[in-house]
């Protein structure tokens, strides 16, 4: 579109998770406790700033915050997604924002279970036991490693958490944060089957966009 924001210093990346379940089987369906809506809405939004010199900043963007979607009128954030794709999606978050989006990157219920599968789980420290029959949840307190299942349940359960989807975004940047630090840490980076793995399956499971 031609009013797009101008570009500032540095660089803007919208990292995107959506609730498509059309790559996972009846039986993962059901392991994964994501039910089996159609179709695919934005269910995680974040915003990665990368300035040009010092520390990356990444900012939650709520799903549910109602905002101006382009010739949709006002609905909720990851309703643009859902009509009409990445595209909307990030020409919503420019007109809200004020601020020009330079990449994407998109990934799925099934692309996440499986990176951090090949990650061989992430490493969480819970201040207390969770259970959540919706997410399929039933962790103990204390630092445990997450399978890939159990990390999807952990970044997308909301309903026992009181402090609902902003309990979960935090969550969210956090299990990011310690993804990424697993993933260029030196058990992976120097294990060369390991990184052969764990890159092949970052590649297969994420889509990528100017």
């Amino acid at each position: 579109v031609a009013d797009r924001p101008a570009s500032g210093s540095g660089a803007n990346y919208l990292l995107v998770g959506t609730d498509s379940r059309e790559e996972l089987t009846d039986e993962q369906r059901g392991d994964f406790g994501t039910g089996y809506t159609e179709g695919s809405r934005a269910d995680t939004v974040m915003l990665l700033h990368v300035p040009d010199g010092g520390d990356p900043t990444l900012v939650s963007l709520p799903r549910d915050s109602f905002v101006h979607i382009r010739d949709h009128g006002q609905n909720k954030l990851n309703a643009a997604h859902s009509q009409g794709g990445p595209e909307l999606l990030v020409d919503t978050v420019e007109q809200n924002t004020g601020l020009r989006v330079d990449g994407y990157l998109e990934i799925g219920f099934g692309g996440f279970v499986g990176v951090v599968d090949k990650v061989g789980g992430v490493n969480m420290c819970l201040d207390e036991p969770i259970q959540d029959d919706k997410a399929h949840l039933d962790l103990p307190a204390g630092c445990q490693d997450l399978t890939g299942p159990e990390a999807l349940g952990y970044v997308r359960m909301r309903y026992s958490d009181p402090r609902g989807d902003i309990g979960r975004v935090e969550r969210q940047r956090e299990f990011l944060s310690a993804l990424v630090s697993k993933m260029a840490s030196p058990g992976t980076v120097l294990n060369p089957v390991r990184f052969h793995q764990v890159g092949t399956a970052t590649g297969r499971s994420l889509a990528m966009g100017e």
